[in-house]
């Protein structure tokens, strides 16, 4: 029985304001995480991509090791802490709100973005039985980003906003009192229904936890005396707090009590084919009775 982690953080991009603080925590607790409780070997079975080397080119062919090969009762995980941000749709695919969701690569390329379409098809080939985990810790939709820098008690969302030009081709369309339409591009509010990165992931089958609802942030936060990202936080506090025995609906309960607890507005989110949500963590060696 394999097993396999993909964990992909970003503090650091081209543009210092859009740098983030907790992302690099969040991979190596989870790569701690799976060791500890999971029997994961940090040198044969984790790749870990963080700041700059955690390009798009980087990411894809990790993906693609992380697939490779993999069978039934095979556990993988893909993890991804950074910003995530919303682009025109680029197969037409998109009916609802004609936006692709992507992850945000240190070396993204707003005209040739990773997006949703591009996961799915790299997951394709996912074979039946295979434990494939994908925790995404970022921004899918929101208002905007906060004044930054902060304190160090203050909240940042995960979310990076497009350059005016791609604005431009995802603003909602506004009508006047004459026969003009035009489309804002001052702000960054979408009014759109969104959808988030990774849905297409868990029609292939894969266990998608997301760290908030398609209309909230996903924060970069100060917690314990560091940063770190909530949704990876408390997820691994979960899990070890239950000794590493629990179901994903369970799992779900318990961060979602903690982000409240602890007073965060994001509300995670689990999608997965229903015979799926009773499966324990990440293949845990124990079944969960």
């Amino acid at each position: 029985m394999a097993r396999r982690a993909l964990l992909v953080g970003l503090n650091h991009y081209p543009d210092p304001a859009n740098n983030l603080r907790g992302c690099v925590n969040d991979v190596l607790q989870v790569s701690s995480l799976l060791q500890r409780g999971f029997l994961f070997d940090a040198s044969a079975d984790i790749r870990l991509l963080t700041d700059e080397r955690a390009t798009t080119a980087r990411i894809v062919e990790r993906l693609r090791w992380l697939l490779r090969g993999a069978g039934p009762a095979d556990t993988l995980v893909f993890h991804y802490s950074g910003h995530g941000a919303q682009v025109r749709d680029r197969h037409g695919d998109e009916l609802d709100d004609g936006l692709d969701e992507i992850i945000c690569p240190y070396d993204l390329d707003w005209d040739d973005p990773f997006t949703d379409d591009d996961l799915h098809a790299i997951l394709e080939g996912l074979a039946p039985g295979v434990n494939l985990t994908v925790i995404l810790d970022c921004c899918h939709s929101g208002t905007g980003l906060r004044a930054w820098p902060a304190p160090p008690d203050a909240v940042r969302p995960k979310r990076l906003v497009p350059p005016p030009d791609i604005r431009h081709r995802t603003a909602p369309i506004a009508e006047d009192r004459g026969c003009r339409r035009s489309a804002a591009t001052t702000g960054t509010r979408v009014e759109w229904r969104l959808r988030r990165f990774g849905e297409r992931a868990a029609a292939d089958g894969a266990i998608l936890i997301a760290g908030c609802r398609p209309d909230q942030v996903s924060a970069d936060a100060w917690i314990d005396g560091d940063y770190h990202g909530a949704l990876t936080y408390y997820l691994c506090r979960a899990v070890t707090e239950a000794r590493f025995r629990l179901t994903y609906g369970d799992l779900l309960t318990r961060v979602r009590r903690l982000l409240r607890d602890n007073r965060f507005d994001q509300i995670a989110e689990l999608e997965a084919p229903r015979e799926r949500i009773g499966l324990p963590v990440f293949g845990a060696l124990e079944a969960v009775s």
